[in-house]
């Protein structure tokens, strides 16, 4: 593999005893971005969305979350807009958005808010 070359590209890994698939972008041999999505029935959950803080501001979440979109197309996607911060190896403990940016956000791309018991910040983007 080429390390030099930095366009982003997404790699697919799944997990099907877990039901659960990563779209993970890399920039070289650099991990910059990640998806992770879990199919529950009738429903995909998009449990987490991240851009590494050095990588933010250029709309590789925005690609991260098409490509999601594009993956389950027909699918209704569920997510819950609650901040959070990635714990990953080399990556710097920096907060993500607000829980409001974040909803924005998530209402830019097609969510709407369907709040349930389980989660008050719960959106969904139905196709």
């Amino acid at each position: 593999m080429d390390t030099t070359d930095t366009t982003p590209r997404i790699v697919r890994k799944t997990d099907p005893e877990a039901s659960e698939t990563w779209l993970l972008m890399y920039a070289g041999d650099l991990l910059i971005g990640y998806a992770d999505v879990i199919e529950r029935g009738d429903e995909i959950w998009l449990a987490e969305i991240g851009v590494h803080p050095k990588h933010r501001g250029r709309g590789l979440a925005t690609v991260l979350l098409q490509a999601v979109v594009a993956e389950y197309a027909g699918a209704q996607i569920a997510l819950s807009a609650e901040p959070y911060t990635p714990v990953l190896e080399n990556w710097p403990r920096e907060e993500g958005l607000t829980a409001d940016t974040l909803a924005a956000w998530y209402s830019r791309h097609g969510f709407r808010a369907a709040p349930d018991e389980g989660s008050p910040r719960r959106m969904v983007r139905v196709p």
